[in-house]
């Protein structure tokens, strides 16, 4: 799937594959990380458990790709009322089993709705976005109980070829 000079660099059927810090009630089968990751089925999500209470209280959600891509934009469709604040995205680069973490300077201030909203990440430098994952954490949540709660995540860029 394709926009332009853009492809879906996220779609399972390319060996992408999602994280997340937490999983609510640990039921990965009905709310996975990788169920965001599927682009089919309208109705299958990520919910995360509540935000912890003590120490690092934010909430991350990864794709690693299995390669590496140039990621230009992210587009995310929350659910209204369970949607992630205080946002971070970081590109990362696997070495061995371990992935380096590197912040992309770019906003991403996601509105409390339901609709599928798009992000740029094309103000962070070429060499930043070149990367074998990206993931993006939420410092707060739009959820009393800090939950946040993803229908779609969706990675847009270009396959770097080596």
């Amino acid at each position: 799937m394709s926009t332009g000079d853009l492809m879906l660099l996220s779609c399972p059927s390319t060996g992408a594959t999602a994280r997340a810090s937490s999983t609510l009630n640990r039921n990965s089968k009905l709310y996975g990380p990788n169920n965001a990751l599927e682009t089919t089925n309208a109705s299958s999500c990520w919910n995360s458990d509540a935000a912890p209470s003590e120490g690092d209280s934010s909430i991350s959600y990864g794709v690693y790709f299995g390669r590496t891509v140039e990621v230009r934009e992210i587009r995310i469709q929350f659910q209204g009322g369970f949607v992630g604040e205080e946002c971070i995205v970081s590109g990362g680069s696997r070495q061995g089993l371990n992935v380096t973490w590197n912040e992309l300077d770019v906003p991403v201030d996601p509105e409390d709705s339901n609709h599928l909203q798009e992000f740029d990440l094309t103000e962070a430098a070429s060499e930043q976005r070149k990367c074998d994952a990206v993931k993006i954490d939420f410092e707060s949540s739009t959820d009393f109980y800090g939950r946040v709660t993803i229908y779609r995540f969706e990675v847009w860029g270009r396959e770097i070829l080596k």
